[in-house]
């Protein structure tokens, strides 16, 4: 089976992606990395910045793809904004199950506001514009999602993992 983990930013893809795919035998992948091979030497950063989000969708569509082309049971971590490439959520939904990791809004903008103001928040209210890209990428996630897995405040890594590992094996078996 092929997972896609989705959420905003900070809900714990990638922590949990590849934690699940370890414990179940599965490989992983994050869509990041993925891209990287792709426009070395520039950062994803970097190359958003000089090319645009249009230029990066296609990259990060065709980087999917192509990991998805060659691989079979895997679990992949996206970034927080994949919510806004349709033609790769349309792929994600055909090609295996979209999981939405999902957070308390005040925990996941407190965890971000750790490292300094980052450039997409830099307005005059930072707190009410991350409300409203919550409100606009969590009505996306839920039109594509398989299956909601709550984190929350979890007390360990290890008993989330547990947690999580255990709701997809209800769900979609072992």
């Amino acid at each position: 089976m092929n997972f896609f983990f989705t959420g905003m930013k900070h809900s714990g893809k990638t922590t949990f992606a590849k934690r699940v795919a370890a414990a179940k035998g599965l490989i992983w992948a994050d869509s990041d990395d993925l891209v990287l091979e792709n426009i070395k030497p520039l950062t994803v950063r970097e190359y958003y910045k000089k090319y645009g989000k249009e230029a990066f969708i296609i990259e990060e569509r065709k980087a999917v793809e192509d990991f998805i082309e060659k691989n079979n049971g895997f679990v992949l971590s996206l970034g927080g904004g994949v919510c806004d490439n349709t033609p790769l959520m349309s792929l994600m939904k055909s090609s295996g199950k979209i999981i939405y990791l999902t957070r308390d809004e005040g925990l996941i903008f407190d965890k971000i506001m750790q490292k300094g103001l980052p450039p997409f928040l830099d307005t005059p209210d930072p707190r009410k514009t991350f409300h409203e890209l919550f409100l606009r990428r969590d009505a996306i996630y839920r039109s594509y999602m398989d299956l909601e897995i709550a984190l929350g405040p979890y007390s360990s890594k290890d008993e989330t993992e547990r947690r999580v590992i255990s709701i997809l094996e209800e769900t979609y078996g072992r």
